[in-house]
């Protein structure tokens, strides 16, 4: 059989048939311009802004209540940070050795653990003997009900190089779990050795920790209030000025050419 033609490479096209515009294709989308009208939309969004240019958009409850889904702004219970209201006692170190001298025990430092959720803290206690018993009592409902902790030793280096008889001070830790729920909890501390009892409860004021108390955040008002209030506001400052004006005028020193005007007869028209 004769071998089919084949057909050329190039495609020549007469100058009748060429034309600015492509042959459509079956796998290329022809691109279409469609305004906004066509379909019955406004081609401009038009918005009246209702507060002055120097001041923050206004924001109301529908817009926030939209874009938030319904998730509150108000901090969580967890968020408030526990807050040492003493100081360490530590921190001034010749009271606390002159503390230690007199009453045997004393609060070193504490370090709250706010993620964690609980409280940190040493001891000093004087090495009166080797058995020694120390603990911190606790609690969350001012004393009507109590918890004890016992303290755990805190070995150092002068221990293991220097006999126990000649080390002064001895240290002790303990940990005190914070409740979430508790908005206050104070303590004191117990020191136990030959059969008597020693105890530091901060001169009789205990050492409180409480959760600090943070602004929150006020409710959103509509913007027709917040504008109101700032035009309020803006009027209220205006008249004050313009008051603060009009009385400094009328103090003016003698010497100034404008105080012949203190001397004008203002009891008949000026006509």
């Amino acid at each position: 059989m004769p071998a089919s033609p084949r057909r050329p490479c190039l495609v020549i096209r007469s100058d009748d048939s060429s034309s600015d515009e492509d042959p459509p294709s079956p796998t290329r989308l022809k691109k279409r311009v469609v305004f906004a009208d066509d379909h019955g939309r406004p081609l401009t969004q038009v918005r009246i802004m209702t507060e002055p240019s120097n001041v923050p958009p206004l924001w109301s409850c529908k817009f926030l209540a939209e874009v938030t889904h319904g998730i509150s702004a108000e901090p969580l219970a967890n968020d408030e940070p526990w807050e040492i209201t003493f100081q360490q006692p530590a921190s001034n170190y010749i009271q606390f050795r002159k503390k230690l001298e007199q009453e045997k025990v004393s609060l070193e430092n504490v370090i709250v653990k706010e993620h964690d959720e609980f409280l940190l803290g040493t001891i000093k206690v004087s090495n009166l003997a080797f058995e020694k018993e120390v603990f911190v009592r606790s609690t969350t409902n001012n004393w009507k009900t109590s918890e004890d902790i016992f303290c755990k030793f805190v070995p150092n280096s002068s221990t293991n190089t220097v006999s126990a008889a000649y080390v002064l001070y001895d240290t002790f830790s303990f940990k005190l779990t914070l409740p979430p729920k508790s908005k206050r909890i104070e303590f004191c501390i117990c020191f136990k050795c030959e059969a008597k009892e020693y105890w530091d409860n901060n001169n009789g004021l205990n050492y409180v920790i409480v959760k600090k108390v943070q602004n929150k955040f006020h409710k959103s008002n509509s913007s027709d209030e917040l504008l109101n209030a700032k035009n309020f506001e803006a009027e209220k400052m205006h008249r004050s000025s313009s008051f603060d004006v009009i009385q400094s005028s009328n103090k003016v020193d003698p010497w100034s050419e404008f105080a012949c005007w203190n001397h004008m007869d203002s009891s008949s028209p000026y006509w």
